[in-house]
């Protein structure tokens, strides 16, 4: 081990790693070894007071369940825009399926333990180092980039590192149990004609109208209102105060010279300059001897554009419009139409690429900037650099009131940087009418906010050049509307419910009275409709006209039979007959069977894999703390 150590250090990169790895165990401690030797004594004897599931010598920690639950829940937040409460997680049993989901990884843990797999320190060093996420723009292990991203996911260099060789040593075991799994052959072409199978069909559409609707009453608005309240329940709102500092916060502060100015400017004096550039007609020629004859007669007084025409080009083939000469692939090129007056055409000019005659239309000076043209902006950006530099000790000091637990509106005001008081939005970003509320780094804010809680002082947030402090004032729980203000709403849902009944009740009794006898062009007659024709539908692939209920229909019934569906929108049904079964051969070695054989073997290694935990979990002697566990779930008071 200490030598592995030594070898993964002799890399400046390593030494770097090893350095925050040492620096990460100095600031935060070797977690659960300085736990106390009554934790120690009480896992030795059964479960420790946040031990919440041994595995033999592993142990999860009821806090690692609530983090767990909590990345979750944010997710769920950021993918739907809705916010769950742990209440709301309950209810859909997640967590359970995150309970689940750490007892797998502690049996894979124990596994590993119990195996004597290893992995090195060097190889988990050399990888990070070689991770693009963790690089700067020339392809560089980044120190402060790798520090910034791991704070910003709520990580430490040690929990980092030894999570990496946790989940190293968990790959090396389940892909050992999914791996060299054997795909039928007969699973692969029965796939691939379930896939390939293409259907044609001819339908028309049998309308509803909302004046069918009888106008809901009372009774009919309560029962639309109680049978569907996640429609009408108002999402989790919450209160969060926010203050932040960049550099354009407090450049307005900052005093520059005129002489740090001028400095400023001959430093940037390539920022304010632009080079000529110029619109040029390319002729090209196969032979130098074809170009001269072309170029005799524009001297003689024909148009260079008329010649162009001859040889079937359009003035846009061959107009470089407004370029500079860096902007020409072919150096001598460049170099032939940036040596030409305005109006002038080139003698036959044979370049790297091509051979060609040159046309200079267009010629639009280089111009440079002096200082009194881009003061303003010179001294702008000026402010902006010093600002930088300012930043951290507005951090120190904003760090420094709130460990004296000042006020977020006094500790803003102080530092002169803008306090924001958001109120009641969702995760969404939505207030409670529904509109986007405008807050600082909203995505950042938002997912850091709802992750938090009332009272918990949270970490700065890490912005390009800057930080953003918040907290949470005020959790306003997910509820159900009253039906007085969302009666509007449930109307409109009542009216699109029957409708969509009606539209249904129609077309199935066109089917049953069609029976096996009556054709398509017969139920359309009766209605006026007109039928349209759809070809080559498969299953997997709804078109812009045959929508994914049409399509199932379609696949759901034999050829030269009628079926129906309901259209978008529910205002109308699809009367539809299956024309013709198109089953394509079967071609083992397409391109398409090929990935298609791929992903079902990937799909059967996910089974194995499956089994694999299964069997793992059952040898495995697993204890949940009962106690803890119904405590967690809020379910302590009922026993």
């Amino acid at each position: 081990m200490l030598e592995t150590f030594r070898n993964a250090a002799k890399s400046w990169v390593a030494k770097v790693l090893m350095g925050l790895l040492v620096a990460s165990f100095a600031i935060w401690g070797i977690r659960d070894v300085g736990s106390g030797m009554g934790d120690a004594f009480a896992r030795w004897t059964g479960f420790g007071p946040q031990d919440l599931v041994k595995i033999g010598d592993v142990v999860v920690s009821s806090e690692q369940f609530r983090k767990d639950l909590n990345n979750d829940l944010q997710r769920i937040a950021a993918q739907t825009g809705n916010a769950l409460t742990v209440d709301d997680a309950r209810r859909l049993g997640l967590d359970q399926q995150v309970l689940d989901r750490i007892i797998d990884g502690a049996v894979l843990d124990a596994r590993a333990e119990d195996l004597k797999l290893f992995v090195s320190d060097q190889a988990i060093v050399a990888d990070v180092a070689a991770n693009p996420t963790f690089q700067d723009g020339k392809g560089n292990f980044d120190q402060n980039r790798f520090r910034q991203l791991l704070r910003q996911n709520g990580l430490d260099e040690a929990t980092f590192l030894a999570n990496e060789r946790k989940n190293r040593l968990r790959r090396a075991l389940t892909d050992l149990g999914a791996s060299g799994t054997t795909l039928p052959r007969t699973l692969t072409e029965a796939m691939a004609r379930y896939r390939d199978e293409t259907r044609d069909a001819r339908y028309f559409s049998v309308v509803v109208n909302e004046s069918d609707v009888p106008a809901a009453s009372d009774a009919d608005l309560k029962k639309q209102y109680e049978a569907t309240p996640a429609a009408y329940t108002a999402p989790e709102y919450r209160t969060i105060a926010a203050m932040k500092v960049e550099p354009a916060d407090v450049a307005s502060k900052v005093q520059v010279t005129d002489e740090e100015i001028a400095a400023s400017f001959e430093q940037r004096k390539a920022d304010y300059f632009t080079p000529e550039k110029r619109t040029i007609l390319q002729l090209g020629f196969p032979d130098v001897a074809k170009a001269e004859a072309a170029k005799k007669r524009i001297d003689g007084g024909e148009d260079f554009m008329k010649i162009a025409t001859e040889m079937g080009a359009k003035e846009s083939d061959i107009t470089f419009a407004h370029k500079t000469k860096d902007d020409f692939l072919d150096p001598k090129i460049a170099e032939a139409a940036f040596s030409l007056a305005e109006g002038q055409v080139s003698a036959p000019v044979s370049g790297d690429l091509t051979t060609a005659l040159l046309k200079v239309v267009k010629v639009t000076p280089e111009v440079q900037k002096q200082l009194a043209d881009v003061r303003d902006d010179v001294a702008s950006r000026l402010k902006l650099d010093k600002a930088k530099d300012e930043i951290q000790s507005i951090y120190d000091a904003v760090e420094d009131a709130r460990a004296g637990q000042t006020k977020f509106e006094d500790i803003a005001a102080k530092a002169g940087i803008p306090f924001t008081l958001v109120p009641a939005v969702s995760a969404a970003g939505k207030d409670k009418d529904g509109k986007d509320v405008d807050m600082p780094s909203k995505t950042e804010l938002l997912k850091a906010a709802f992750g938090s809680d009332v009272g918990i002082e949270n970490d700065a947030l890490t912005l390009q050049d800057g930080y953003i402090w918040y907290e949470v004032r005020e959790v306003i729980p997910s509820a159900l509307r009253p039906l007085e203000d969302v009666k509007a709403q449930v109307t409109k849902d009542y009216v699109a419910s029957k409708l969509r009944e009606l539209a249904t009740a129609k077309a199935k009794a066109m089917i049953d009275k069609a029976g096996n006898t009556t054709k398509l062009d017969t139920l359309a007659g009766e209605t006026g409709a007109t039928i349209q024709t759809v070809t080559g539908v498969k299953r997997t692939e709804p078109q812009e006209t045959f929508d994914s209920l049409s399509v199932m229909a379609l696949f759901a019934s034999p050829a030269n039979s009628l079926t129906w569906a309901l259209e978008p929108g529910g205002k109308s049904a699809r009367i539809i007959e299956v024309t013709k079964v198109n089953t394509p051969p079967f071609n083992a070695a397409s391109n398409e069977t090929k990935a298609l054989a791929d992903d079902l073997k990937l799909g059967l290694g996910e089974d194995v894999l499956a089994a694999f935990m299964k069997d793992a979990r059952t040898g495995a002697a697993v204890s949940l703390n009962e106690p803890l566990w119904r405590e967690i779930r809020g379910m302590a008071a009922q026993q």
